[in-house]
This record gives C-alpha cells, structure tokens and sequence, in this order.
C-alpha cells in the first residue's frame, strides 16, 4: 500500500509539472507582441454584495484572477500577500478577483472574508457557471490557481500553487 501511495504521489507530481511547463509554453512568458498570448477568456460572477462583474468591464487594468476556496490552506496563506498588492497598487490600476471555488452560502463566504480580513473583491457563482469559467481557463484544478492579465486582457501569466506578493510583483510591475 506504501509503494502504491508513493507511486500516486510521483504520477500526480509529474503531472502537475507536465501541466505548468505546457502552460508556461503555452504563454510564451515574457514575449512580445502580446498576441502571441491567448486573450483571457470573458465570464461574469457576482461579488459578495449581489452585483454581477464581469472580467472584460476591467480592461485597461492589470489583472489577478485568483482561483481559490476556503478550505485550501495555500489559499489561506497567499491572502495577506494579495491584501498587500491589492492595497498598494489599486491605485495604479491593479485589481484582484477572488474566484471562490466553495460550495458555500454567499454568507458563509462572507464570515470567512471578514475574519481573514480579504480585502480585495470575492466573487462566486453557481456549479454550472464556475464549470464554465473552469472549462475556458482550461483549469486543472489546483488550488490557487492565478491569472495575471495585462490591460489589454491577455493572459501574461499562470501561476499554480502559492506565490508570495514579490513573486506575483515580478510579474504585475512590468505591465504597469
């Protein structure tokens, strides 16, 4: 059973690998003109207070699609970072959305944005329309799972697991 377990743990770490090396591929990072990157796909969820936001209204900033959940620890480790830029850079036309992937009442989420103090916008949505954001971003399921989108609304970047608020900057101030 160990061996078997062990053997689970090295088919999915290759996997996750596999995943993160085909999408950086798949981003040409750092390369120029931005229609080698793929335009990020539109969907519209509602924030904590009930009113619909939809991700291309958001053109002309610099975006953190941030796929997370209120039971995965990283998630819970990454928010003072993303507090952080979302505090610091708003200003400068920086915005972070919080996709919850919870299957929660919108109050349930709320209380946990209120005890670890999120400062930045939450939205959530129905199964069927986190499905669908899911299907267009070609998510894996990891969680977090983090977009940064240029003002133009291309996708520049994905990050998988937990980034502290230097690694996502190295990426946010460039396009800025």
């Amino acid at each position: 059973m160990l061996i078997r377990n062990k053997a689970m743990i090295t088919v999915i770490a290759a996997a996750v690998i596999l995943a993160s090396s085909t999408l950086a591929l798949t981003l040409n990072q750092g390369q120029e003109p931005k229609e080698q990157f793929p335009l990020a796909p539109d969907f519209t969820l509602r924030n904590l207070d009930g009113e619909r936001i939809t991700l291309s209204s958001l053109r002309g900033k610099v975006v953190l699609v941030n796929f997370w959940a209120t039971w995965c620890g990283p998630c819970r480790r990454e928010i003072p970072d993303l507090n952080r830029i979302f505090d610091t850079y708003r200003d400068r036309g920086v915005v972070i959305l919080g996709v919850s992937w919870d299957e929660l009442r919108v109050e349930q989420i709320k209380t946990f944005v209120t005890n670890y103090r999120v400062a930045y916008p939450i939205l959530y949505g129905t199964q069927s329309e986190l499905s669908q954001v899911g299907r267009a971003y070609a998510w894996q399921g990891y969680l977090p799972t983090t977009y940064l989108i240029d003002r133009k609304g291309y996708v520049r970047d994905v990050y998988i697991g937990a980034r502290s608020e230097q690694f996502f900057l190295k990426g946010i101030e460039p396009l800025l």
